[in-house]
Order: C-alpha cells, then structure tokens, then sequence
C-alpha cells in the first residue's frame, strides 16, 4: 500500500512549491518538462507498490534490477538512472538495511522509501528553502537535479552515521560493564557479539553507499550534471562516508579487545579452578598413601600417637609444595587498565 505521497519542485518561473498528502494520479500529472518535480513515496512494500508507482509516472525501469543488488545498485538506461542505498536501522540491540530508491529522469527525481525513512521525509518539510536556492536556468536542469540527489545521499548519510553513535554509546556501556562487572560474562558475551554484528552491518551499509556515490560521480550518466563544481558535492560526501569507515573500523578493534578482556578472565577463572583441584586432589593423594601403608602396623596407642601427626604434616606440606609449583602456569590477568588505555588510543586516533 502507498502511505504517502507528497510533491516539491519549480514552477517555470523558478518559484518552488510544495504539495504535501496527495494521490498519486495528481502527481503525475504535475509532472511538466522545464520544471524540476520531486515526488516523495512512502510505501508499506516496496517490491509490490514500486513497479505501480513507476508505471503511472511513466518512468520505463524495471525495478527489480535495482533491488537484485545486495544493499546497493546503480543502474543507468540513459533517459532514466536509478539507484538503491541503504538505510541503517537499529532496534532490540540489532542492526539492518532498509532500501531507498531514487528515480531520476529529466526535471524529475523519484524517491520510494518504506517508514524507515524518516529523515528524507524530513527533508522534503524544507523542501522549499533547499529549491529556492537551485539554478533556475531550463539549459541548467541537470545541475538542478544533481544537486537534489546529492543532498538527499548526503541526508542519508547523516541518517546512517547517527546509528553509528549509538553504537559508539553501547561500546562506553561496555567498558563500564567490563571495569564493574555488573553483568555475567554470558551477557557481556552476547552482547559484544551484537555490537559485532551491528558494526559490521554498518560498515556494509556504508561501503555499498560509497561505491555508488563513486558510481554517480565517475559514471559519466546522461541524468547527472558533468561540471565539475556540481561534482565536487559528492566528493565531500565519499570523504565523510570515510571517515565513517575509519571510525568503524577503530570501534571494532575496541569490540575486538573487549573479547579479549572476556576470553581472559574465562581463562583466569578457569586456570584458578585447575590449580585449587590440583592442590586438593594432591593434598589428598599423599596422605591417602601413607594412609595405606600405616595400615600394615598394628592399631595400637603408640602408632596412631605419631601416625596422626605424620599425617597431618604430610598433608600440609603436599599441599604447600603443589600450590608453590603450579603457580607458574597461572595466567595473569587481562588488565582493565590497559583495555582502557587501548579504547582511549583509537579513540584518539
């Protein structure tokens, strides 16, 4: 079902308008050459309800071949370019993609989109501000409508890195999970492997982002402008989407450690336990034995006088003697210290 269908664009005389909540029929019949017009969809499905929108707005793509890609496409049939990236969303300490697609012809850009995308919906509420300020030339309409797409992929952008903040603030939760054990290590566990597969979502997100912002800017398309000052805006958006990449990259290396720091104290825990067996059952196992050979003697007062006190000995001393010599193999501890002054360094970095 289609949610929603709203409209912004340029009148001839390059005044903008804006025509929020209307039927689809009506947008497609604002649709005029010499104008730029931007229909902004929001769908409950977007493999059922886009292969309709498309047809009633006359725009000749099938939009299967965008949505065969694995979070991103870029496909170009000369009068009609299409595109595909991914929105981040998060919820219940879980990460995913959702689609948005974006239509370009001339004087039109198209945008379908499920609930998730919000922000973009956002950005057409100031659709008018963002027109005004476009070339109002009719030979300029490529411009025009590359500057549009650029600021709605530089809007999701933003969108996606805001998810990368929250997983930045699960990663500070953890470290101070970690430094005050509030949570058992099955927790702790469970969720590192969360935010592992959070940020290596993301990171997927953002690499098919980048590679179809390089699409747009190198792919040489009939629908986007060849002025290299247009093009510069998508040069600003590949270095933020980098930045986005690096700082991915150092929060997996802190969710990496924060492994570590957990493998360790398992470890730890384990290597204690084996010691405290090995000093008990050794402890037991000598005695025991003088225990068997006192047994030849007779159970008379005078034998169980210094068989008692030999035995009490030889239990101390065996256990004296083992908890000394496996100390060696005792693991040290991961230090928190140091987990710390390794999340403050990438952090700086």
């Amino acid at each position: 079902m289609i949610k929603a269908v709203s409209i912004a664009g340029l009148q001839t005389e390059g005044t903008p308008f804006k025509k929020p909540s209307v039927q689809l029929a009506e947008a497609a019949q604002t649709i005029s050459l010499g104008n730029l017009t931007w229909i902004e969809c929001v769908v409950d499905n977007i493999i059922e309800e886009t292969p309709k929108i498309l047809s009633n707005l006359g725009i000749n793509m099938d939009p299967s071949s965008l949505l065969s890609g694995y979070v991103s496409n870029y496909e170009d049939r000369g009068d009609t370019l299409g595109l595909m990236l991914p929105f981040v969303i998060t919820g219940a300490n879980k990460t995913q993609t959702s689609p948005l697609l974006i239509f370009i012809k001339k004087d039109l850009v198209v945008t379908i989109h499920d609930d998730y995308g919000g922000k973009i919906a956002r950005l057409y509420n100031y659709s008018n501000t963002l027109l005004r300020k476009l070339p109002k030339e009719p030979e300029n309409w490529a411009d025009r409508q590359t500057i549009l797409v650029a600021r709605i992929i530089d809007e999701l952008s933003e969108t996606n890195f805001s998810i990368l903040r929250l997983i930045v603030e699960r990663a500070e939760q953890l470290e101070l999970d970690l430094a005050g054990a509030r949570q058992i290590q099955k927790d702790l566990s469970l969720e590192l492997s969360d935010m592992k597969t959070s940020l290596l979502t993301f990171l997927n997100a953002v690499w098919a982002t980048y590679d179809t912002v390089q699409n747009l800017k190198y792919g040489d398309a009939d629908m986007i402008s060849d002025q290299d000052l247009i093009l510069a805006k998508f040069e600003v958006i590949l270095g933020r989407l980098d930045r986005q990449i690096q700082m991915s990259e150092n929060i997996m290396q802190v969710v990496a450690t924060g492994i570590n720091v957990i493998q360790a104290e398992v470890s730890n825990k384990l290597a204690a336990l084996i010691v405290w067996f090995t000093v008990a059952g050794t402890a037991v196992l000598v005695p025991n034995t003088l225990a068997t050979i006192f047994g030849l003697y007779p159970s008379t007062e005078d034998n169980i006088r210094w068989m008692l006190p030999t035995l009490g000995i030889a239990t101390v001393l065996s256990a004296v003697v083992t908890y000394k010599y496996t100390k060696r193999w005792r693991v040290k501890s991961f230090s928190m210290k140091r987990f710390r002054n390794i999340k403050k360094k990438l952090r700086y970095d």
